[in-house]
């Protein structure tokens, strides 16, 4: 079941006035209220969300400042168990087909869904383009942005983000 943008305005409306820390509890249950399936133990800091897309939030995730989530209509975000995104980090499911057969370079929109796996990290002000999956554990360092895939067990940093540790 999609959000509902009407009441995910109220949502964002009410942290936008609650302390970044405060009210976690009200923060969850207008979540879940608007259409989020929203697990046990979940974090909520002060995240702006947009679209009319699916959203999953798995057990004990948390998730930070100032944090963009904006999924197109007809995609999904899903945060697996334990999985963190930090502080004006940027989450975003919509793109565009480019080209100059178009009237505006930027054609028709489109979407894809983004995984975040279980365990996994997604750095202060890091960027997670739209059809991508973050693997178990993976961390995606501080300012990356994330262009492909991300294996698990591995840290990524960079633009585009690439491999720069494995936890193995």
């Amino acid at each position: 079941m999609a959000i509902s943008p009407a009441k995910i305005h109220i949502f964002n409306l009410f942290v936008k006035i609650c302390p970044p820390s405060r009210c976690n509890g009200l923060k969850v249950w207008l979540l879940h209220w608007a259409g989020v399936k929203v697990g046990n133990n979940v974090s909520i800091f002060t995240p702006k969300i947009l679209g009319q897309f699916d959203f999953t939030i798995g057990d004990n995730c948390w998730i930070g400042h100032d944090v963009l989530i904006f999924g197109a209509a007809g995609s999904k975000i899903e945060m697996k168990s334990y999985s963190k995104i930090a502080s004006r980090a940027i989450v975003v499911t919509g793109y565009h087909d480019y080209g100059v057969q178009y009237d505006c370079i930027a054609g028709p929109g489109k979407c894809a869904d983004i995984i975040i796996g279980q365990g996994s990290m997604i750095g202060t002000q890091a960027m997670v383009c739209p059809g991508k999956t973050i693997g178990e554990k993976a961390h995606v360092a501080a300012y990356s942005v994330v262009t492909h895939d991300v294996p698990p067990f591995v840290r990524v940093a960079g633009v585009p983000a690439r491999i720069i540790k494995e936890f193995r």
